[in-house]
């Protein structure tokens, strides 16, 4: 009986440990949320206060998954039959720029002499994809209002990573904007240059100059 008093005991302060870690678990993302909210706000106080929390890499890790799954939702959720196969292609494909991309601005930012690791880069950045949790109301069917959302959603994102860029790698404004706007241009350029390609292609004829 003491054994299995003993075994009752013990597996009772396992629960109430393991609700109490999962509840801290929970608030810690909440406020990070918050912070990360301060951040959307432009507050570069919040992008310091998110590197330093060690929670924060797994939450900007979350924070990221839940933009994908709702941007893919957004996308996939008139398909009909659904087709898992394409959603979760679309999911990974957008986990998987944004942590490249995240890898892309500090490079960057460490030539132009940024001072942040970045493991504490990558915890504030990953929550700018908090904006990507607007995903969703892609699924509005108004016309061009998913194409507006994606361009504002893009420039505000752009936004936040130079006070982030100022705030944690300690780069000047113009050095900032540099960065910020070099991979969307480099993105932009290469869709350009593809639908040139394309359409030459195509068509060269009508689209290319005749001699």
């Amino acid at each position: 009986k003491k054994g299995f008093g003993k075994i009752r005991h013990s597996n009772l302060k396992k629960q109430i440990y393991l609700k109490a870690f999962s509840n801290n678990d929970i608030m810690g993302f909440l406020d990070s949320i918050k912070r990360g909210i301060l951040l959307i706000r432009l507050n570069g106080k919040a992008a310091v206060e998110i590197a330093k929390d060690p929670n924060s890499t797994l939450y900007g890790f979350v924070i990221i998954a839940v933009a994908g799954l709702l941007y893919a939702f957004a996308f996939h959720i008139r398909t009909v039959p659904f087709n898992a196969k394409d959603f979760l292609t679309e999911f990974g494909t957008y986990v998987l720029f944004t942590i490249i991309g995240i890898l892309i601005f500090h490079g960057l930012a460490k030539i132009f002499g940024g001072k942040s690791s970045f493991r504490d880069y990558f915890r504030a950045q990953s929550h700018v994809s908090l904006l990507g949790w607007l995903s969703i109301l892609m699924i509005i069917d108004i016309q061009f209002f998913p194409n507006v959302l994606d361009f504002l959603i893009m420039v505000w994102g752009i936004v936040m990573t130079i006070v982030i860029l100022k705030s944690l790698h300690k780069l000047s404004t113009g050095k900032a904007i540099a960065v910020a706007i070099a991979l969307p241009v480099l993105l932009i350029l290469l869709v350009i240059i593809g639908a040139l390609a394309y359409f030459g292609v195509l068509s060269p004829d009508k689209f290319l100059p005749m001699n």
